[in-house]
């Protein structure tokens, strides 16, 4: 058996994998509420609790990390959109686990599983977009995970789409995770239908296909949309995938967003005029990515 860890924008999952992919135990808990500056403190004691806990059901014989930010040398720093400046991560889960220990960003992950498992697995040639708190990204030639010597790259939530645009949380301006990731998304829905910040997804969905006709509210999906397909058109001319892959909170919009979506994309705004455009494809292991693909 295999752990897997994975630490999101808004939530850690901790999961118990069987040599098939297949998650046979899970624990999951919510960062979004958790003060700030003792959410370290807490990462620290929730993975290890949760590692004692797996060890004691079953013999592990590796345990991944699926983390935003940059892994090395057994650390994870930049991890901008939790305000951590740098994890410790292989000692913390030293204090329990002393076996084989692998940790890859978070996106790399999800990509990952998705190429082994799910909706990339017939294509050689693929981006994957982790859209969430931020967007995360990988990119697939020839089947092969494209992985850079100094850094784990291919940081596509940070290219820009508007000069001097909205400030990311990585210090530029006009990053495409400024205007495309979910969590904008929602802020965005949120003060539009002048919602509380404090409601849940669950609930905002709920409230969105409810009122998803009024003008002020069309108007922020169809500009999300129109952002998203401006990232798209760089992407395709940088990589030529024979897929996109969307992955993330993302899937939990498909009534909402898809349609539409492929309905602009297939339009080919801000396109080449290329013969065939990507597929656009739905992530199918939504949440459970991460944690599948820290452990292959």
């Amino acid at each position: 058996m295999k752990i897997g860890i994975d630490i999101g924008g808004s939530h850690i999952g901790i999961g118990l994998v069987n040599e098939q992919g297949k998650i046979v135990q899970k624990q999951e808990t919510d960062l979004k509420q958790k003060d700030a500056s003792h959410l370290q403190k807490f990462i620290e004691e929730y993975i290890t609790k949760q590692i004692a806990s797996m060890m004691g059901q079953a013999t592990i014989e590796i345990l991944g990390v699926a983390s935003p930010g940059v892994p090395k040398d057994g650390s994870i720093t930049t991890m901008v959109n939790l305000g951590i400046p740098q994890l410790d991560i292989t000692k913390i889960i030293q204090k329990q686990y002393t076996g084989k220990i692998q940790i890859r960003n978070d996106a790399k992950c999800a990509a990952l599983a998705e190429k082994t498992y799910g909706s990339l697995k017939p294509y050689q040639d693929a981006v994957f977009l982790c859209l969430g708190t931020g967007i995360g990204s990988s990119v697939f030639i020839e089947g092969k995970q494209l992985e850079p010597i100094r850094n784990p790259g291919f940081e596509i939530g940070h290219m820009i789409i508007k000069k001097d645009g909205k400030l990311c949380n990585c210090g530029k301006k006009g990053c495409f995770e400024t205007y495309c990731s979910i969590k904008r998304l929602k802020d965005n829905l949120i003060k539009a239908m002048n919602l509380s910040k404090e409601i849940s997804a669950q609930e905002l969905l709920s409230i969105l296909k409810q009122r998803s006709q009024e003008e002020k509210v069309q108007a922020i999906l169809e500009q999300y949309i129109q952002n998203l397909v401006v990232g798209f058109s760089n992407i395709i001319d940088i990589f030529e995938p024979q897929v996109i892959c969307l992955g993330g909170s993302f899937v939990h919009f498909e009534e909402i967003l898809y349609h539409n979506l492929q309905k602009t994309y297939k339009q080919r705004k801000y396109m080449l005029n290329k013969q065939n455009l990507p597929e656009l494809k739905l992530a199918l292991l939504g949440n459970d990515a991460g944690i599948i693909g820290a452990t292959i």
